[in-house]
């Protein structure tokens, strides 16, 4: 994945180390958070099936995928895409599952042509318009923005592990653990054992990502996928516990380390046994 769908090449914005700057100025990782839109894990599972049938520096062919319906042996979009829908509906009127789920593809393929990272070719057409949708790529840059192709291994590209999606994580992960999991996937590197320093005002400028997404490390941490080692002066939500200096030196940020073993388990049964443990206590 290219750095700068979670980190801005510089800021868009004077802000200060308090503040989080506005969607428009943050990178697509935090732009699309919601606490109820599919925007954000839409993009990253679109980014990982284009991969899955496409060469490093190469553009996907098309998106022949449908929206749904795919038939007996086919897969939507709507199949990779995990929704809380159900039926619903009385004797007069009803609505299915799979057309609220359909609902929830548009609204996240609206959201991401907003943030100028899809295409709809068919835009203006009568019916279907979010058909054959197509990924433009993944920075933070406005339009005209050329489309998508998978990132070859440089400096300009980051590894998200595949056991992200394959072992379920992308269904059970809230937006900010996403994009808390993305900044630490970003900065991974296995030679520095206790983690990498973020300051704030990095975290906050260039990845959008405040104290109330910076709480997403807490789950994080109960499920495995992350360690975070807090240094002096420092709360558990990244912000400066006392004004001024202690023991003659500035607060030091947080470590941040990922744990790529962790995202070896299966999701949804990690997920429900640590809140099953955590709400039986």
């Amino acid at each position: 994945m290219r750095k700068e769908f979670v980190c801005l090449r510089e800021p868009m914005t004077n802000g200060s180390d308090r503040g989080v700057p506005p969607p428009h100025a943050r990178p697509p990782s935090t732009r699309l958070m919601g606490r109820k839109g599919v925007a954000l894990r839409l993009m990253l599972t679109a980014l990982f099936e284009a991969q899955t049938r496409t060469e490093p520096g190469e553009r996907p062919a098309g998106n022949p995928r449908p929206l749904s319906h795919a038939g007996r042996d086919g897969v939507a979009w709507t199949d990779l895409l995990a929704t809380d829908a159900d039926d619903a509906g009385n004797s007069r009127t009803m609505i299915t599952r799979q057309d609220k789920q359909r609902r929830h593809l548009g609204n996240g393929l609206e959201a991401l042509e907003r943030a100028c990272l899809v295409a709809l070719p068919h835009r203006g057409e009568p019916r279907n318009i979010h058909r054959e949708f197509m990924l433009l790529e993944e920075t933070a840059a406005p339009t005209p923005k050329p489309p998508y192709s998978v990132p070859k291994n440089s400096d300009d590209s980051f590894v998200v592990p595949t056991a992200l999606f394959t072992n379920g994580w992308i269904s059970v992960l809230s937006d900010a653990e996403l994009a808390f999991l993305l900044m630490t996937m970003l900065m991974y590197h296995p030679d520095e054992e206790e983690g990498v320093a973020v300051p704030a005002k990095a975290r906050l400028q260039l990845m959008g990502i405040g104290p109330e997404t910076y709480e997403a490390h807490r789950l994080l941490e109960t499920f495995g996928l992350v360690r975070v080692t807090r240094q002096a002066g420092r709360a558990a939500n990244g912000r400066v516990a006392s004004v001024g200096t202690e023991g003659g030196r500035r607060a030091l940020p947080d470590l941040v380390q990922l744990l790529p073993e962790g995202l070896k388990r299966d999701g949804y049964s990690t997920v429900a046994d640590k809140l099953d443990s955590f709400f039986c206590r």
